[in-house]
């Protein structure tokens, strides 16, 4: 398929394929790790507070991409950028399935933190030029059809995690996807703003010009959501495997069940947000993803024997709850914030991002040694009783239904 005579009025069907496969092939060679937890810890030969230490630098190198990286992707142009980043995060991630030696392993988690967010920005940046210049709105099915990604490539660790070694599996993975990535960004190519053509209200400003803002109910409240998301994608799998004693082809399923949850809520943001209000959303949200949690997974764990499928079924059930309750957060709260900030609505997405980063770190740490000096069970209670606090943080949605462009 080729994208002949383009006009920025037009999205064909051409474009929506490419432009969703680099958000379909980001989610699917990203979060190729996350199912595969266990591997990763056995070659590193750490105890839990340690791997979850480990696992928490990627977010130093996001913070330093959320800082520069809308900067660079200004100055060089979107698809330079992704190419960069893509080729990034595959060298890491090959490395990551090859390494024994923590330290390096610490050392290229920093860059591809940092790649990722790169990537992240440019592919986003890029969509929302594109869906400003159609004047109807695609990022929300794109950001679905990276949880589809994702989501798919939790299915193929589920298949491949007692048949191939991890190397194998992400190696041949890794390099497939960069290939089908450098291909759609070169079909993209008459959809790409030069870099002297892009808009600086997507720019984010440099770090001599960065004047955060900074609003507590509105970070804590969006940091409260988001930790059930990420969390999960380190502790999922290895709770499955370490506490209902899973083989690990059914311990991914757990993970499975999460993304599944978040792929359902963002397909179907759109509708809910046209029939319920931002508050009644938030507060769902709170009591789907937190309370519910919390129920189905402490059934798992104490009313069931290790082992007992009854004990799975929960655990999949919770993991799909927790899922669904964070799956409309970002959206809500991106848009609160662009209200609540005068300028431009990208620099307040990114500081919120920034702001969100910083307290994830923090807690990946937490949540690591907690796992490690009680159990990974109370530990994926701290993002529950998070997700709980949003019955209060419903305050700052508005009370008003929302109508929503398609």
């Amino acid at each position: 398929m080729q994208l002949s005579k383009f006009n920025k009025q037009n999205y064909s069907k051409t474009e929506e394929f490419y432009l969703s496969s680099i958000f379909f092939l980001f989610g699917l060679s990203i979060m190729s790790l996350a199912a595969r937890t266990p591997d990763i810890k056995a070659n590193l030969q750490v105890n839990n507070g340690t791997f979850g230490t480990i696992l928490s630098t990627g977010s130093l190198g996001a913070i330093v991409a959320l800082l520069v990286g809308g900067q660079l992707v200004h100055k060089f142009g979107a698809k330079l950028s992704m190419q960069i980043c893509a080729t990034s995060i595959m060298i890491c991630f090959f490395i990551f399935v090859h390494t024994h030696n923590p330290a390096i392993y610490v050392i290229f988690n920093v860059i591809s933190g940092a790649s990722i967010s790169g990537y992240h920005i440019a592919s986003s940046g890029h969509a929302l030029h594109r869906q400003d210049d159609l004047g109807k709105t695609i990022v929300p099915k794109l950001h679905g059809v990276w949880a589809v990604g994702a989501t798919v490539t939790s299915l193929i660790s589920f298949i491949l995690a007692e048949r191939i070694s991890i190397a194998v599996h992400i190696s041949t993975l890794v390099i497939l996807v960069w290939l089908l990535q450098m291909n759609s960004l070169a079909k993209l190519s008459p959809t790409f703003y030069a870099p002297s053509e892009n808009d600086d209200k997507y720019e984010i400003t440099s770090i001599k010009d960065f004047k955060l803002k900074f609003n507590v109910m509105l970070s804590a409240a969006f940091l409260s959501a988001s930790l059930m998301e990420f969390i999960s994608a380190d502790w999922a799998t290895l709770f499955g495997k370490e506490e209902l004693s899973m083989s690990p082809s059914l311990s991914t399923i757990n993970y499975i069940s999460m993304l599944t949850g978040m792929i359902v809520g963002r397909f179907s943001y759109g509708w809910a947000i046209s029939k319920a209000s931002e508050q009644l959303l938030i507060r769902t949200s709170g009591f789907i993803g937190g309370i519910s949690f919390i129920l189905f997974i402490s059934l798992s764990k104490y009313l069931f024997p290790a082992g007992s499928w009854s004990a799975f079924l929960f655990s999949y059930l919770a993991f799909f709850l927790g899922g669904l309750g964070t799956s409309f957060m970002a959206p809500i709260f991106n848009g609160i914030a662009g209200r609540l900030f005068s300028g431009s609505n990208a620099i307040a997405v990114a500081q919120l991002s920034l702001i969100n980063t910083v307290g994830i770190l923090l807690f990946k740490a937490v949540v690591a040694w907690v796992a490690q000096l009680t159990s990974i069970f109370v530990a994926l209670l701290i993002p529950a009783t998070t997700m709980v606090l949003l019955i209060y943080f419903g305050k700052i949605g508005n009370s008003e239904r929302t109508s929503v462009s398609a």
